[in-house]
């Protein structure tokens, strides 16, 4: 599967897709000074990433995507708009996630925001 078609899939929510194609050395990146920063290495770690975050919000977190994917066989990119609502607060922000692929596996993923203040406040 190309990187394209990973990204593709991976936004489309298939967890499959997702955890199939991570190196056990997987690491995500999460910016800012807030209760979901850190480095969270392998999939273990990842999962309850993602799990926390929902867990903060409700579940209300939700990821619209710009409908614009570019991929190489190293690096991926993906433009979404994310929204979330927790403790009187309301996030909407501009995201990108930057992937990093080796040998067709993930490698890293940086979760990078358009306005790192307003997501460091959201989840803080």
């Amino acid at each position: 599967m190309s990187p394209l078609d990973l990204l593709r899939r991976i936004y489309a929510h298939d967890r499959d897709a997702l955890f199939g194609a991570m190196r056990p050395d997987f690491t995500c990146h999460s910016p800012g000074q807030n209760l979901i920063a850190g480095t969270y290495v392998g999939a273990a770690a990842f999962k309850a990433h993602m799990a926390k975050m929902q867990a903060l919000c409700d579940h209300s977190f939700r990821e619209e995507l710009q409908d614009t994917f570019l991929a190489n066989d190293t690096w991926g990119m993906v433009v979404h708009r994310m929204t979330a609502e927790r403790a009187g607060k309301r996030l909407d922000t501009w995201g990108f996630g930057l992937w990093r692929f080796e040998a067709g596996q993930l490698t890293d993923h940086w979760e990078s925001v358009g306005d790192q203040a307003h997501w460091d406040d959201f989840w803080s």
